[in-house]
């Protein structure tokens, strides 16, 4: 069920890219090469199984800034300059999402919104036929085949701005659809941990059973008391103390709040999480995520090195590799270190971007 190949047409400073994609995966290269930009490529299709295609892209300042600002080469014909394609071929299928402009409508002040143009779910192995097309849309019409395995007209009027995932009623009609939709959901983002002063995560938080890391790492002293009841307490503990070896994590918990505590070599009390450093609380959020009791069977991080010391990396990269028998991972980073000393402990597909004229390239792969 992991993802063997991504493609990416039309995304912001993307033309064109296919990445054939491994357990575990860092995209690396120098800033302002487009490693993000990957990143929410990816994110959006999990954006837009969960229904928040709209809000996702109006985030990033609507449709018409995630598009493709360059011009096509000579001869390429197998991209609508208009149009963000998006496409993920896992062992046993096929998804691949084609949006554009909303049409120009006086009347309407929704112009941050996309227009979902085409749909197409396939199943793998049977190179997009028309015969292994389990789900077809285009425009605000679809055809799927439902559990019967007949083909049949989605039976109510799409929503424009919306993939098909998040309009998908009776979803037991519909299991390959269903099944798909519930595993992109699935997928886990970290991208910016609330490490500011005043954040929830410096503050006691009431407490329950947490096997996810909140994408923010609010929730960060019950999801690791909750490794230590259930998970991998062992692991947590070796990583933390080989990262601070003269400092001990634990929960406090007063009145059903939790909070973390550290207690450091020459300090006579503990001190509150609100007094961490920001680079400490990202670390242990880090490590939260990648030791979660329920692992994910995809998980990105966007620039995980970002506020961490340099002597905090070893730590990390063995963690990773950890993670990784478990989940497949996607890392962006911009540490060459970090893909080094990853590969230490397992192998790994690096891809290394570029930025040439504008466009992103991985290094080495042929100028079209």
């Amino acid at each position: 069920m992991s993802i063997e190949q991504l493609q990416i047409r039309g995304f912001r400073s993307v033309r064109d890219l296919t990445l054939p994609l491994q357990q575990l995966n860092v995209v690396s290269g120098p800033n302002g090469c487009g490693k993000s930009n990957l990143y929410k490529a990816v994110r959006l299709l999990h954006e837009a199984a969960c229904g928040q295609l709209a809000l996702a892209l109006a985030e990033e300042g609507g449709i018409q800034k995630a598009m493709w600002a360059g011009g096509l080469r000579q001869g390429d014909r197998r991209h609508d300059a208009k149009r963000l394609s998006l496409a993920v071929q896992m062992d046993d299928m096929d998804y691949q999402l084609e949006v554009g402009f909303p049409e120009p409508l006086a009347t309407s002040l929704f112009n941050l919104d996309p227009l979902v143009k085409e749909e197409h779910l396939w199943m793998s192995g049977h190179q997009r036929r028309p015969s292994a097309c389990i789900m077809q849309r285009k425009n605000q019409t679809a055809f799927l085949h439902n559990i019967d395995g007949e083909r049949i007209a989605y039976p109510a009027v799409l929503h424009p701005e919306e993939s098909l995932f998040g309009q998908l009623g009776e979803p037991h009609r519909y299991p390959e659809l269903s099944q798909l939709r519930e595993r992109l959901r699935q997928w886990r983002f970290y991208h910016e941990f609330a490490v500011w002063p005043g954040s929830p995560i410096r503050a006691p938080q009431i407490g329950v059973r947490a096997p996810v890391l909140a994408h923010d790492g609010s929730n960060l002293a019950a999801a690791w008391a909750t490794i230590v009841e259930r998970g991998h307490h062992e692991l947590l503990f070796e990583v933390v103390s080989e990262a601070f070896p003269d400092s001990e994590f634990h929960v406090d918990v007063q009145n059903g709040r939790f909070q973390m505590l550290m207690s450091r070599k020459g300090i006579l009390r503990p001190l509150e999480s609100a007094e961490f450093s920001d680079g400490t609380l990202r670390f242990l959020c880090l490590v939260v995520a990648l030791l979660s009791p329920r692992p994910p069977q995809f998980m990105a991080l966007n620039e995980p090195e970002n506020s961490l010391h340099e002597d905090l990396l070893p730590a990390l990269a063995r963690l990773i590799a950890e993670a990784s028998q478990f989940s497949q991972l996607w890392i962006t980073s911009h540490s060459p270190k970090l893909a080094t000393l990853i590969r230490q402990h397992t192998a790994l597909n690096h891809i290394e971007l570029e930025q040439i004229e504008g466009e992103t390239r991985v290094v080495g792969e042929a100028w079209i």
